[in-house]
């Protein structure tokens, strides 16, 4: 799944939100790293032939795991449950809040993630911005296909953080703060595609920045919009 720069900082990132979160947001990074590499091994000799593919054998690196773990990292740091001893901890939103956040990056990455290993295989990809046709693995290209996917990616991101922190926590999310987080993971995935049809087609950032940058966009908005509801 990862090579051994991504295996060693994934190591040290899995150490942190072990510590200030715990075993449920571990299990959940799992069940994404897992996920995420069967999508990326979907067909992928396919992908390797048209010059698609990640890595050589879809391996992730070093790179690419900060771009998607740094924004659950930092979400870990703020997290701090009855009897904890974290330093970090801030009284900025609520202990549930918190958990949706860092479950909503895992989303946002999910999402991303499956709509560009899914979104590839398909011929009929256009550019967000103007909607003209392009080649598949364009910076900034969606389509249909792809878009069922970065769907279906938060989506079942959500379901499994319900019955992991349901089962080992008791914690109960609500069904509307639920399908809101759904609905931001699949926005932060067109976030992706917008970076990535204009900053990154120019050549101003990479694909782990606009990663980087479409997930913490995302969670900044995600944390205003609560943060103005409840107070």
């Amino acid at each position: 799944m990862l090579d051994m720069g991504g295996s060693i900082t994934a190591f040290w990132m899995g150490i942190i939100i072990g510590v200030f979160g715990g075993i449920e947001w571990i299990l959940l990074l799992l069940i994404f790293l897992g996920s995420s590499f069967l999508a990326t091994r979907y067909k992928f000799n396919y992908k390797k032939e048209r010059g698609l593919q990640e890595g050589k054998k879809g391996e992730r690196g070093a790179i690419n795991v900060l771009a998607n773990g740094i924004v659950p990292v930092s979400l870990a740091l703020f997290h701090n449950p009855v009897n904890s001893i974290n330093p970090f901890e801030l009284d900025i939103l609520p202990y549930n809040i918190i958990i949706f956040l860092f479950v909503t990056s895992v989303a946002c990455a999910a999402s991303d993630t499956l709509a560009s290993e899914m979104g590839i295989l398909s011929d009929n990809t256009y550019l967000i911005t103007n909607l003209k046709k392009v080649k598949p693995g364009t910076n900034g290209g969606i389509s249909l296909y792809g878009e069922i996917w970065a769907l279906i990616g938060s989506a079942y991101t959500f379901a499994v953080s319900f019955v992991v922190y349901y089962l080992l926590e008791g914690l109960f999310l609500e069904p509307s703060l639920l399908l809101f987080g759904v609905f931001m993971g699949f926005i932060s995935c067109q976030i992706d595609s917008l970076i990535g049809a204009t900053l990154e087609r120019r050549g101003i950032v990479g694909k782990s920045t606009v990663n980087l940058l479409a997930v913490s966009i995302t969670i900044t908005i995600t944390g205003v919009i609560i943060w103005l509801i409840m107070f």
